[in-house]
């Protein structure tokens, strides 16, 4: 089954390895079908197994797993991640483009994709006037699932005196009582979605209204106002709904910088560098794990005792287990997912410069 990019369940991946066998699970990254390159990471790989009959076997029938799946379906943005050995088998569709890769690891190399959750938020956005309103999920541009409400009410009414006055009080009932629907609706769309933040958009004073009403755990998550025509078009409308979550993604990650730099100045509740990060990350602490685009470290895990180090060792000095390769940076990213520590990307020359990786602590 293929799965919509914007459902990839990255907390699920997070938990899933093989403490017995340290090279299980493949993982291929397709954004455009290279078969010279799929083809040339297998005969490498095979290559670096061939010393362990079990690994070896193991990869050369999650290969043929893979290259099943391929032949008779889509090869086009899409991300696999396989083990024979572990009877695990899921795809997905890719939510942007990606680059293409394949890796061979104890669990499935999900760093990409949250790279990507990083960079493209999904969102909410709500396009409403007095009695029409369209609510949507945005992912990377894309409508999601999409409602329309409309209630059919009268227009303004030209004569004078008591008649007008009536007109008036049943039209403006006639509003509330849409608003109120669109509330209800709106509560009921977003409610088994993971949306952090949600932007309300139309002409004159509905929107306002609407934002009064909204219960507080939705009208937290409003970041902005915008004033758009309810029928201009719509990617019109989803380019500047994407500017005003831009914007606050933006100054969030400028609060959570400072946040840092104060904190590690007062010695507080912040700490850095891969050991140290590593630690917190073990113990639960982490609230907010901060890392470095495009940063890889080269590393080892055992299986066994679940330690991870920098650097290259062949036999865990703890337990005596034969280690794996790992990248230290998706051990941190699998840690903060089963932690439900929340991460960001950063390109900051101060974060590189304490180690690229820091955190903020949720307790010392």
């Amino acid at each position: 089954m293929v799965t919509d990019g914007r459902s990839i369940d990255v907390k699920e991946l997070a938990d899933v390895y093989d403490p017995d066998s340290g090279d299980t699970f493949v993982s291929l990254y397709v954004n455009d079908f290279d078969e010279k390159f799929v083809e040339r990471r297998i005969d490498t790989c095979k290559s670096v197994l061939k010393g362990d009959k079990q690994s070896y076997k193991n990869f050369e029938k999650t290969t043929d797993m893979i290259f099943d799946y391929l032949h008779g379906n889509e090869k086009h943005r899409i991300i696999i991640f396989a083990s024979y050995a572990n009877e695990f088998f899921r795809v997905y569709r890719m939510p942007v483009p990606m680059e293409n890769l394949f890796v061979v690891d104890s669990s499935p190399y999900i760093k990409p994709i949250v790279e990507t959750m990083d960079k493209y938020e999904k969102y909410g956005l709500i396009l409403i006037n007095s009695n029409k309103a369209r609510i949507y999920e945005v992912y990377a541009g894309r409508i999601g699932n999409e409602k329309d409400i409309s209630k059919i009410i009268m227009g303004k009414h030209k004569k004078g005196g008591w008649s007008q006055a009536r007109f008036q009080r049943i039209r403006k009932g006639a509003i509330n009582q849409f608003i109120k629907e669109a509330v209800e609706d709106t509560e009921k769309f977003f409610s088994g979605e993971k949306i952090n933040c949600i932007v309300i958009a139309g002409p004159g004073e509905a929107k306002k209204w609407f934002l009064e009403r909204l219960p507080p755990p939705v009208k937290n998550m409003v970041i902005d106002i915008i004033d758009e025509n309810f029928d201009e078009m719509e990617s019109k409308i989803i380019s500047d709904a994407e500017d005003a979550v831009e914007r606050h993604e933006e100054e969030e990650k400028r609060d959570v910088m400072e946040t840092l730099k104060e904190e590690i100045l007062r010695n507080g509740l912040a700490v850095y560098g891969i050991e140290e990060t590593m630690d917190a990350l073990k113990d639960g602490k982490v609230n907010i794990l901060l890392i470095t685009k495009d940063m890889e470290i080269a590393g080892w895990k055992c299986e066994r005792c679940q330690v991870v180090g920098i650097g290259k060792r062949k036999y865990c000095p703890y337990c005596g287990h034969s280690t794996t390769d790992v990248d230290v940076i998706e051990e941190l990213v699998e840690l903060a997912e089963k932690n439900d520590s929340r991460m960001e990307f950063f390109d900051d020359d101060m974060l590189r410069d304490i180690g690229g990786v820091a955190a903020l602590l949720r307790y010392r």
